[in-house]
């Protein structure tokens, strides 16, 4: 049997039909029980309908709230918890220098502001050999990110921590 609201085939015009029922209930369940009932049965037209027998509110709650509960579940299944290189950003000895914010390097005397700027500005790089390529350190420049090289890893550049290497919006 195949239900309306498959996970593989809903549409938006299906999530605004289970929103407007999922509504619908919770509204419905704060009209008194006397505005519910009628004072005699009404009679209706034949109309054509989904299914040979009519379904109840419950029924149908149980049904969007099923649904509802699979979509949340999908939707989330495919979300990155947390960056595995979070640690070089800034919290260890170790500095990521295609993902790290600028600050990191005032913690390195001689780095901040312009070599770290240099840095930030010009990457993403590969390796060290193209930092200092790309880069167009002085001499001087060069010889203090020398000293931190050791401590410098060029891991894939993620955007979500690149839109923030000049400035994070933190200002002390």
């Amino acid at each position: 049997q195949h239900s309306r609201w498959s996970a593989d085939k809903l549409t938006s015009r299906d999530l605004v039909d289970m929103a407007l029922m999922l509504s619908l209930s919770f509204a419905s369940a704060f009209v008194p029980p006397a505005v519910l009932r009628t004072a005699s049965p009404v009679e209706r037209a034949v109309a054509p309908m989904m299914s040979d027998h009519p379904v109840g509110r419950r029924e149908m709650f149980s049904k969007v709230m099923g649904s509802a509960a699979l979509l949340s579940v999908a939707s989330t299944a495919n979300a990155e918890i947390d960056y595995a290189g979070v640690g070089f950003l800034g919290g260890s000895s170790t500095i990521d220098v295609n993902n790290a914010n600028i600050r990191v390097y005032a913690k390195l005397p001689g780095m901040y502001p312009n070599a770290a700027a240099k840095m930030v500005k010009f990457s993403p790089y590969k390796s060290a050999a193209e930092m200092y390529t790309k880069a167009q350190f002085t001499a001087t420049e060069a010889a203090t990110v020398k000293k931190y090289e050791s401590r410098l890893i060029f891991l894939e550049p993620r955007p979500e921590y690149q839109v923030d290497m000049l400035n994070n919006g933190l200002y002390r």
